[in-house]
């Protein structure tokens, strides 16, 4: 029961991270964007660039660290499930695009990195 419970609440937070992964960074991307035309717009996202990449930086983790026991129970909790309800290509269609969305959201990233013209510096999060 509490296995089972771990593993369920983990791959909720492991889907979750992988939505705030995406929006954070599609988010940073569109205003890094914007923030081009004006000098002050641009130097207040700047300014919370480090905040908003600490954010990202903690979603990645958990994707990365919630992936482990979501690989080591996938038969049993996603796979074995999704055969009995006959929902197997769904799944595989779920992993496609979160795989894609936390792809995407790296190279949207490192556009937003170049758009704020950040590229090449280190920024240190506190």
């Amino acid at each position: 029961m509490a296995l089972d419970l771990f593993v369920i609440f983990n791959n909720y937070f492991h889907d979750m991270a992988t939505g705030v992964l995406v929006g954070s960074t599609a988010l940073m991307y569109a205003l890094a964007k914007q923030a081009r035309q004006d000098p002050d717009r641009l130097a207040a996202l700047v300014s919370l660039y480090p905040v908003v990449t600490k954010v990202a930086k903690i979603a990645l983790a958990w994707i990365i660290i919630g992936g482990i026991p979501r690989v080591i129970f996938f038969t049993r909790y996603e796979w074995d499930p999704a055969t009995v309800k006959g929902i197997v290509p769904a799944l595989g269609i779920k992993h496609v695009l979160l795989f894609s969305a936390v792809g995407a959201g790296l190279v949207l990233w490192r556009r937003a990195k170049s758009a704020l013209g950040l590229a090449g510096k280190s920024q240190k999060i506190a």
